[in-house]
């Protein structure tokens, strides 16, 4: 799976549990990586550029930051994940609950909107990046690789009537099963029901969903 399907099912997936656009989170995931290839993403899981330290965990890059204007580049201590999951699930964490001295600051200008324009301008406005130029680049990389073809993406079909065994349930879907089941559907769950059941580098593609669903009925009996 190449890192645009990656990343975009993945972005859908929690793009309806924190109500965002995945054609955001995925541009911006998109954007910060240069499509994967940059050397936070491959060293650290980190697809979102997002600093500090992560469970005690970090990596020292230099980074591109504007002053005034100025373009000057700096070293800077980034977040390193131990897969893609954790760094997703920390930024749409970090666009809902934003920064301990403004709590909305992300939060007002992405989730609930439904138009990616919207999305893009109002993000633009936020401390997010120092990049004057950040907005149009984010929306040029959306549009370039089509990434809004995201945002009309199934990830999860209505739940199934209530039900007490596997026999029960007859669909492929793993939103479903687990619903079916009365587990927690998200995708946070879904990545700690993965690792568990040994799947590794969780990130909501169909294999993926396939394997999870079949172990786990596998383990019902």
């Amino acid at each position: 799976m190449d890192f645009r399907e990656q990343i975009g099912r993945a972005a859908a997936a929690a793009g309806k549990e924190y109500n965002i656009l995945p054609s955001f989170i995925a541009g911006v995931a998109w954007l910060e990586t240069g499509g994967g290839k940059s050397t936070l993403c491959k060293t650290a899981n980190n697809i979102f550029s997002i600093k500090g330290e992560y469970n005690g965990k970090s990596v020292t890059l230099p980074t591109t930051e504007y002053y005034n204007g100025k373009k000057t580049t700096v070293n800077a201590k980034f977040r390193k994940y131990p897969s893609y999951v954790e760094s997703l699930e920390d930024f749409c964490k970090l666009i809902k609950n934003g920064v301990s001295w403004n709590r909305s600051v992300y939060s007002k200008a992405v989730i609930g909107k439904d138009n990616i324009v919207d999305v893009v301008t109002a993000f633009g406005h936020t401390p997010y990046m120092t990049d004057p130029a950040y907005s149009t680049k984010l929306l040029s990389v959306i549009k370039s690789y089509h990434l809004t073809d995201f945002d009309g993406e199934e990830v999860a079909a209505p739940a199934a009537p209530a039900a007490t065994t596997r026999r029960s349930y007859t669909g492929h879907s793993i939103v479903d099963y687990l619903k079916f089941r009365g587990i927690d559907s998200s995708f946070a769950n879904r990545a700690r029901l993965a690792k568990a059941h040994g799947i590794s580098h969780y990130e909501g593609s169909a294999k993926q969903n396939s394997d999870l669903l079949n172990r786990m009925e596998k383990e019902r009996g």
